[in-house]
C-alpha cells in the first residue's frame, strides 16, 4: 500500500513537472514571437511628407524613421519617400501620395498590406516569399497579391472623374482582383511581367498589353533606374532606354511648366492693354485716336511674336513678362539656370535689344536665336546625381543599408546590432563609391 502511494506521488510530481515545462516553453514561444517583430524603416526623404500614428499624431518623416503596423504616409508636392520593410521589401513613394502601411507576422509567416489612397508607389520584393507570407498593395477598386516581384500601383481620375488604378509589371507576376461595386471580389487576372493593366472604378479590367514606359512620370523611372543600377533586369527596356527617357521627361514637364506659365501670364497683359485703354478715353478724342493709330502696329507685332514686350507709360505699372524656357531640370528641388524674369541688360544673347535702337533683335532674327535657345538649352542639361550604396555588416552579415549621394555623408543606424561595439568608420567622410562598413 505505501509503495503504490509512492508511486502515484512520483507520478504527480512528473506530471506536475512534465506541466511547469510546458508553460515555460510556451512563455518562451510567445516571448520570441513578441520580439520577432517587422522593421519598417524610412529611409529617404525628398521634400516633404508626413506620418499619422493613431497613439502619436501626426509627425515629419525623416530618415532612419522606423514605422509601425497601421502608420499611415502623406507625401507632399514634389517629393518622395522610400521605405524599407525587412532586409528585402522595398515602398518607393511618388509626390502626392497616400498611403497606410500593415506589417505583422515574422519572417516565417509575414503578412504585409500596403492601402493607397492617392497617388503611386512602386514596391520591390527582391526575394520570394515564404509559403505562409503575403504581400498586398490593394487600392478602392482593386487587390493585387504577388509572391516576389517590382511593379508600380497609380490610382489616376480620367477625363469623367472616375478613380482607375493602372498596374505595371516590371518583374515577376502580379495577380490582381477588381473589387465590385458590390463589394465581391471579381475573377484575378494574372499580369505578367512587361505588362500592365488598368482596373475601372465600376470593377471592369482592361486589356493585358505592354508597358507604356514613355506615358511613365519622371520619378517612376528614376526609380526604375536607380533598380537597373543595383543590378535589377526590368523586361521591355535597357538602362540606356530609362537614360534616355528620364531626359525626355524632362524636357516635355520642363516645357508644360513654361506653356502655363504663358496662360497665366497672358491675362494680366491683356488686363495692362485695358488698363491702357482706359486712360487713353479720361483724355480728348482727338488724343485717343492718335494714339490708337500709333499703338495698333505694336500690338500687331505682339500679337505676331507671342511674348509681348510692351513698355509702360509713365505712372503705369509694368506688365509682368512672360518667362522663357531654359534648361530643363530632373529635380524639382535643383533651381534652373534662369529664374524666367527677362532682364533686358543681360539675358546671355536671348531676346538682348540692340544697344543703338533699343529694339528686340529677336524680330530681325527668330530662327537664328530659337537655334541658339537650343544648344544652350542642351548644354545646361543637368546630370543625374551618382547615388552610392553603404552596406552595414555585422558577423559577415548584412545590417543596414543606405543610398547615399555622391560627396554626401552616411548616417550610422539607429538600433546597434550589438550591446558593445562600434562601426569601424569615420561618418564625417564623404562617400564616393559603394562602401562597406564593419561592426568592431
Amino acid at each position: 500500500m505505501i509503495q503504490k502511494l509512492m508511486s502515484y506521488k512520483k507520478i504527480i510530481i512528473c506530471a506536475c513537472a512534465a506541466a511547469v515545462l510546458v508553460v515555460v516553453a510556451a512563455i518562451v514561444l510567445l516571448s520570441n514571437k513578441e520580439e520577432a517583430f517587422r522593421s519598417i524603416l524610412v529611409y529617404d526623404v525628398e521634400g516633404d511628407a508626413v506620418i499619422e500614428r493613431e497613439t502619436v499624431g501626426a509627425m515629419n518623416a525623416a530618415e532612419n524613421l522606423y514605422l509601425e503596423s497601421g502608420d499611415r504616409a502623406s507625401v507632399a508636392e514634389e517629393s518622395s519617400m522610400r521605405m524599407k520593410l525587412d532586409d528585402d521589401k522595398y515602398v518607393m513613394a511618388e509626390a502626392n501620395t497616400v498611403f497606410s502601411v500593415e506589417a505583422e507576422g515574422s519572417a516565417a509567416d509575414s503578412k504585409t498590406k500596403i492601402c493607397l489612397e492617392q497617388g503611386a508607389i512602386t514596391n520591390e520584393i527582391q526575394h520570394p516569399l515564404s509559403e505562409g507570407s503575403q504581400y498586398e498593395t490593394s487600392t478602392p477598386n482593386s487587390v493585387m497579391a504577388v509572391r516576389g516581384t517590382i511593379y508600380r500601383v497609380e490610382l489616376y481620375v480620367d477625363k469623367d472623374g472616375s478613380q482607375n488604378t493602372k498596374l505595371c509589371c516590371f518583374q515577376g507576376k502580379v495577380g490582381a482582383k477588381p473589387i465590385l461595386p458590390d463589394g465581391t471580389y471579381g475573377e484575378e487576372v494574372l499580369v505578367p511581367t512587361g505588362c500592365e493593366l488598368t482596373v475601372y472604378e465600376d470593377g471592369t479590367v482592361g486589356e493585358v498589353s505592354d508597358i507604356a514606359y514613355q506615358d511613365l512620370p519622371l520619378q517612376a523611372v528614376v526609380n526604375l533606374l536607380g533598380m537597373m543600377e543595383n543590378g535589377q533586369e526590368m523586361t521591355g527596356i535597357s538602362a540606356e532606354e530609362l537614360t534616355e527617357l528620364t531626359l525626355e521627361t524632362a524636357d516635355a514637364g520642363e516645357a508644360a511648366e513654361t506653356e502655363y506659365a504663358e496662360e497665366t501670364e497672358q491675362p494680366e497683359i491683356v488686363e495692362a492693354d485695358t488698363e491702357s485703354d482706359t486712360d487713353e478715353e479720361a483724355d480728348t478724342q482727338i488724343h485717343i485716336q492718335t494714339d490708337t493709330a500709333k499703338n495698333a502696329p505694336a500690338k500687331a507685332d505682339r500679337e505676331k511674336q507671342g511674348a509681348p514686350a510692351i513698355k509702360p507709360s509713365a505712372g503705369q505699372a509694368a506688365p509682368k513678362p512672360t518667362p522663357q524656357p531654359q534648361a530643363p531640370v530632373i529635380k524639382p528641388t535643383v533651381p534652373p539656370a534662369n529664374s524666367g524674369n527677362v532682364d533686358q541688360g543681360n539675358t546671355g544673347g536671348d531676346g538682348s535689344q540692340d544697344e543703338n535702337t533699343g529694339e528686340d533683335s529677336d524680330k530681325d532674327k527668330p530662327d537664328d536665336d530659337k537655334k541658339d535657345k537650343d544648344k544652350d538649352k542642351d548644354k545646361e542639361k543637368p546630370s543625374k546625381p551618382k547615388t552610392y550604396t553603404v552596406t552595414f555588416q555585422y558577423q559577415g552579415e548584412e545590417f543596414a543599408t543606405q543610398k547615399v549621394k555622391r560627396g554626401e555623408t552616411v548616417s550610422a543606424p539607429v538600433l546597434a546590432p550589438a550591446p558593445s561595439g562600434a562601426w569601424d568608420f569615420d561618418f564625417g567622410t564623404k562617400i564616393e563609391a559603394n562602401t562597406t562598413i564593419t561592426w568592431k
